[in-house]
């Protein structure tokens, strides 16, 4: 009776031990199906914030790269005009404007800034190193054409003799249909100002840019342009 009543016992065990190990089974089961259900809802809801961040980011960096160019280029321009008008004090060329005539330059430089309707003529020379830009009348802005050629010419200029050995003189003269010498003037350092900004965007040592406004010359027959000649450092 012992015998059988241990191998009765003995029996009797293993279906209690396949539900324990079915239990544990089933409940680590459920444990990795809610870890795997938090982990992917967590998941994409970090992917959505980081991929969130970075276009809005270079944006603001863009935008505010350009603002500080922006500023700088006025700045610098600014500087430019008090030192031509400076210049051409001190040499006694014209008298003192009026308020109202110095306002009407204003609004004619502004104008102007839209005054370029055909495509800008260049014209190059390789014996002297200079470039002539040619301008609408009453025009001063520089179009796309104006801006590739004297990008090409200064990176010619550069790969021949290096950006360090550049010295560039530019020159406007004051057109002589101009109402008064006061805006001749204006005219002459608005045209050459927005050349020069051309030419920040080259390797050419802005330091070494040098502007000077010239009496009325013909090139061409036409007084509406600006020159970049170029002097080499020896």
């Amino acid at each position: 009776m012992n015998n059988d009543g241990g191998s009765d016992l003995a029996a009797n065990s293993w279906p209690g031990f396949v539900d324990i190990l079915s239990a544990v089974v089933i409940m680590f089961v459920f444990f990795v199906l809610i870890t795997a259900a938090v982990l992917y809802f967590y998941t994409i809801t970090y992917k959505a914030k980081i991929e969130g961040q970075p276009e809005p980011v270079t944006q603001v960096q863009d935008s505010s790269s350009s603002a500080a160019r922006m500023d700088e280029l006025e700045r610098e321009n600014e500087e430019l005009r008090k030192q031509m008008e400076s210049v051409e004090t001190r040499s006694g060329q014209g008298g003192g404007a009026s308020e109202t005539e110095v306002v009407e330059d204003v609004q004619t430089v502004a104008q102007a800034f839209a005054a370029q309707s055909t495509e800008q003529q260049v014209m190059t020379s390789n014996e002297d190193l200079s470039l002539v830009l040619f301008h609408d009348p009453g025009a001063i802005t520089v179009d796309s054409n104006g801006e590739a050629r004297i990008n090409e010419f200064i990176a010619e200029m550069v790969e021949k003799y290096g950006a360090e050995n550049l010295e560039i003189e530019m020159n406007s003269p004051k057109a002589a249909n101009a109402a008064t010498q006061s805006r001749a003037k204006r005219l002459a350092v608005a045209r050459m100002l927005n050349v020069r900004n051309t030419l920040l965007d080259t390797t050419a040592d802005r330091a070494n840019i040098q502007l000077k406004v010239v009496e009325n010359e013909a090139i061409e027959d036409s007084d509406n342009w600006t020159r970049l000649k170029i002097r080499i450092r020896q």
